[in-house]
């Protein structure tokens, strides 16, 4: 009886122990986190208040330097590629790199806009590893001002042992 009890309950506690290591081994980086929250919360407060920049290495006041950032523009109709002159709208993105003492951190900022700038919306992302931080930005409903909401942190696995059960 005792074998019995032990076969029926060793699939329970072989799911316990894969739900206890997934807990532990597949979420957010809590260094990442706490360096990468600050930096997204302050470009979006800037961005809010003053537009979005040509560069994010121009924001006063930073926690971290930035680096090597890069912007691309690109001009879309109908889901196209077009001159600037034929487009409904833009997708804006600028990528750079900051880094800690002990990580270097992608920044991305990507932003669609309207031509006539009524209707944006974009994230800004830090990654690390597999941990991302992220604010959404739009504008409000009569595109006159940026607003700014924090998604937060997650998990981000493209393969191995949390990849099964992302959702």
């Amino acid at each position: 009886m005792k074998i019995l009890g032990w076969i029926l309950a060793l699939p329970f506690i072989a799911l316990a122990l894969f739900a206890a290591a997934r807990f532990v081994m597949c979420r957010p980086d809590g260094e990442v986190v706490r360096v990468a929250t600050p930096m997204v919360e302050k470009i979006a407060d800037y961005i809010v208040k003053h537009g979005v920049p040509e560069s994010l290495a121009d924001i006063p006041d930073l926690p971290y330097k930035l680096e090597g950032c890069r912007k691309k523009t690109i001009f879309k109709k109908n889901y196209k590629i077009v001159q600037e002159e034929e487009a409904e709208w833009k997708e804006i993105w600028i990528n750079c790199k900051f880094k800690n003492q002990k990580y270097k951190f992608n920044l991305q900022l990507y932003l669609t806009q309207s031509i006539n700038e009524k209707d944006t919306k974009g994230k800004i992302e830090v990654s690390f590893k597999h941990t991302k931080i992220a604010i959404a930005i739009d504008t409000d409903d009569a595109g006159k001002k940026y607003k700014s909401n924090f998604v937060g942190a997650k998990a981000v696995y493209h393969s191995g042992f949390c990849a099964p059960l992302k959702q």
